[in-house]
């Protein structure tokens, strides 16, 4: 019932293959003058079926992600009420670990009076904070601490009571000591050689943190000296005005 003509010969752009289609899909439909009623109908079968079928499909997918996102929020509801348990738990535990930082609050004065600050060491300032001049450099530098002249050897003190923060390995192998005396006021002394605390050490006033050792032609400075820093919530201030 093939509409086309097997023959190579009889290609198809020489027949009319929109004419020769119809007159077969009528044959087929028709039986004579009867209507294939079989044929429709096994038509409107297969695509009732395949409409089932689809239907089915995305039917039960909707099903399936309403099921999932439901299980997901109860999930995230439970987490949610365990969290709170669990923060104060590990808050605990921290704190625990931290050795109670209650404690360690008071080990950094409540306040800070600048005006009582002494030098760490008993020598002539060589340089100030701001720009000077540099006798190594020959040139103008910016200096966020003070030089103070001092022989290797010196005993380096306190300028004010706080708290050990950190003591690190520094330049001409030495080191640097940083103090917390509250209220954002902060310290530091680079060029000890012998340095006798140790962080978290809380510390009086002219309290001996060590023994200068040779710190000469560091900070653009020639001779051997201190470099102090004194600083207010990261801002270097000059103490020079506070030198008793």
């Amino acid at each position: 019932m093939w509409p086309f003509e097997d023959s190579f010969a009889n290609k198809l752009r020489n027949q009319d293959i929109l004419k020769k289609y119809r007159e077969w899909l009528r044959k087929w439909l028709y039986q004579g003058n009867k209507f294939n009623a079989s044929a429709v109908f096994s038509i409107v079968l297969a695509i009732a079926l395949l409409s089932a079928v689809g239907f089915y499909t995305w039917n039960n997918s909707q099903t399936n992600q309403a099921i999932i996102t439901n299980n997901t929020n109860q999930v995230t509801e439970k987490n949610y009420q365990k969290e709170p348990a669990a923060n104060q738990t590990q808050s605990n535990e921290s704190n625990q670990s931290m050795g109670k930082p209650e404690e360690n609050e008071t080990a950094v004065p409540l306040a800070v009076n600048p005006e009582e600050l002494v030098k760490p060491v008993m020598g002539h300032t060589l340089t100030s904070v701001g720009i000077t001049f540099s006798e190594v450099f020959q040139d103008y530098r910016y200096n966020t601490g003070v030089a103070l002249a001092a022989k290797p050897g010196s005993e380096v003190k306190l300028a004010l009571p706080g708290t050990v923060t950190l003591v690190v390995s520094g330049e001409n192998n030495t080191q640097t000591v940083s103090i917390n005396h509250g209220n954002g006021w902060e310290s530091s002394y680079s060029g000890l050689e012998e340095v006798r605390v140790k962080a978290g050490d809380r510390l009086e006033q002219n309290t001996a943190l060590g023994k200068l050792g040779r710190y000469e032609r560091v900070n653009g400075v020639l001779e051997n000296h201190l470099y102090f820093k004194l600083t207010r919530n990261g801002e270097p201030v000059d103490p020079n005005i506070y030198w008793k």
